[in-house]
């Protein structure tokens, strides 16, 4: 941690030498007066440096995997006025990570939670070694494999429930297209996206009469039994 000790003629003058060696404000630290001076002695305090926001969710992610049994691993952070991005290195990448992120989605609203008041909000994304990178990719190529498909069947596609982050991604994707639109459906864990044909005159080799095919997208590790 950051601090120094100094003295001054009043506390004020103290604290503003601390914050001149330090070449930090006053709304960055932490001052505890540890003398208050008189007339043969000066006042004298000792400053800290608060942690920022990004040391904050640094710290408390080491803390939770640490506690959680994971071991080896190294946790960056870095941020800016909108956004703090943590990257989890090592501890047994594929469980931090879990099903489909779930392990990740649990820490990064745990840290977020860390950062975030009433007074002020800060989106916090935490991710490890590129996964969400890898899953918006691989998403955003079924959302178009997914535009195709209902194109050409005029049937409406369900896929299988996804937190917000994955069902916006599919959204997205999808927004700008001319034969699909997108909507959720369902509620907490069950919330899932159906992507459905616009116009029957926009579909190729469309029939008259639509009906729903659910389509249940599964990872490669989890196979069709």
């Amino acid at each position: 941690m950051i601090k120094t000790e100094a003295t001054g003629r009043t506390v004020d003058d103290a604290v503003a030498n601390a914050l001149k060696e330090l070449n930090l404000t006053k709304d960055c630290v932490k001052v505890t007066v540890l003398h208050e001076g008189g007339l043969f002695s000066k006042a004298k305090v000792l400053v800290e440096k608060l942690p920022s926001d990004d040391e904050k969710v640094k710290d408390f992610l080491e803390n939770v995997l640490e506690k959680m049994g994971f071991g080896n691993f190294v946790v960056e952070s870095e941020e800016n006025e909108d956004r703090i991005a943590v990257n989890i290195i090592g501890a047994g990448k594929g469980n931090v990570i879990g099903y489909h992120g779930e392990t990740l989605d649990a820490l990064q609203y745990l840290a977020s939670l860390v950062v975030n008041s009433k007074e002020g909000y800060r989106r916090v994304v935490v991710d490890s070694e590129g996964y969400r990178a890898k899953r918006e990719e691989s998403l955003t190529k079924l959302a178009k494999s997914l535009e195709q498909k209902v194109r050409r069947s005029g049937k409406a596609f369900k896929l299988e429930p996804m937190n917000p982050y994955e069902r916006r991604i599919i959204h997205t994707a999808l927004q700008d297209s001319k034969y699909v639109s997108t909507e959720s459906e369902g509620t907490a864990n069950g919330r899932h996206v159906i992507v459905s044909p616009k116009l029957v005159g926009d579909i190729l080799n469309a029939p008259v009469n639509r009906k729903s095919l659910n389509f249940v997208y599964r990872s490669d590790k989890k196979k069709r039994r």
